[in-house]
């Protein structure tokens, strides 16, 4: 099957949105507005002829990533499929979308400099977030025996010097 796949360059001309599609599939969606310069030798400089407006749709770990990384009016480069969407409003006006669903975007370097943090996995999350359970069950365990023996040696309510550093 063929697809076209389009590079867009240009800035990001919405807020992004997030939502979760009902699978639980991150998505987010931006608008990205790449306008056409031309030299005018009328002028004898360059001229912003049209711009282009084009719904950028990203799913999963781009979607999450997209959300952290890019705000309005960021210079971005999109690279992805290329749809068209036919609409019909509520009043009955139709209209085509052009979207882009995205297998890659970023800022665009030639106009600026940003900086990489790898994003960690959900994998990586799961176990840190199992590490994090393992120790607040260590620290009410410590609690609970601490209790059970009357030894606590802490005022009623404080945390103990043991479940104090294993929290921090």
């Amino acid at each position: 099957m063929n697809e076209t796949v389009v590079t867009l360059v240009g800035n990001v001309a919405s807020d992004v949105r997030t939502t979760t599609s009902q699978a639980g599939v991150p998505i987010s969606s931006f608008r990205v507005a790449s306008t056409t310069r031309r030299f005018d030798r009328g002028r004898g400089g360059w001229a912003d002829v049209d711009t282009l407006y084009v719904t950028v749709v990203c799913w999963r770990s781009l979607a999450e990533n997209v959300a952290g990384s890019l705000a309005k009016g960021d210079p971005v480069v999109v690279h992805g499929r290329a749809r068209m969407r036919q609409w019909t409003s509520e009043d009955g006006r139709t209209g085509t979308a052009v979207e882009v669903e995205a297998a890659a975007a970023g800022h665009d370097l030639s106009r600026g400099v940003s900086r990489f943090t790898k994003a960690r996995s959900r994998e990586q999350e799961r176990s840190a977030r199992s590490e994090a359970d393992e120790l607040a069950e260590q620290v009410a365990r410590e609690g609970a025996m601490a209790d059970a023996g009357g030894e606590s040696g802490t005022a009623e309510g404080a945390p103990s010097a043991s479940a104090a550093e294993a929290a921090a």
